[in-house]
């Protein structure tokens, strides 16, 4: 039987290496500056809490908690939005990262689903996960990440972690 629940699946092909994407997906040095300006926090232990701080005044833009760690080959967790209210009111969705390593290359496939029919949440990151995700290409392939999804503000002397 389908679903009426809507999804999200994206993939992407990224010159690194399945640890460095691994370390671009879990570390605040890394998330602040492709992601919106926030920083990701975790112990990224199987039941343990995921959060994304804003980087600017520390307050709590998503949450989460940790479902599968397979470092450097499976990450996901829960996640619900904080930063909007209709978002905050919503039921957690889930975010699953998958990681391949290939000849020269990781595919990054990610899955975003199990989200509340008629979600707002689906709504704002069917819109905004390939900005994200192609600026987390960038950031590791040439060490700047691209100047959107809130990316603006990273300060200069930051950019070039890769």
């Amino acid at each position: 039987m389908m679903s009426d629940k809507p999804e999200y699946i994206y993939e992407i092909f990224i010159r690194t290496t399945p640890e460095k994407l691994w370390e671009a997906l879990t570390s605040a040095a890394f998330t602040r500056l492709y992601f919106h300006n926030t920083e990701i926090n975790s112990d990224w232990k199987v039941g343990s809490p995921v959060v994304f701080n804003r980087a600017n005044d520390g307050g709590i833009a998503v949450e989460g908690e940790i479902l599968a760690a397979d470092k450097p080959r499976l990450l996901s967790y829960t996640w619900r939005a904080l930063y909007d209210e209709d978002m905050a009111a919503e039921s957690h969705s889930r975010l699953t990262f998958e990681i391949e390593e290939m000849p020269g290359v990781c595919r990054l496939r990610i899955v975003h689903d199990d989200f509340d029919a008629d979600s707002k949440t689906y709504e704002q990151v069917s819109q905004g996960w390939s900005a994200i995700i192609c600026s987390l290409k960038s950031l590791l392939e040439t060490g700047e990440p691209l100047l959107l999804a809130g990316n603006e503000e990273a300060p200069e002397q930051e950019k070039g972690v890769a």
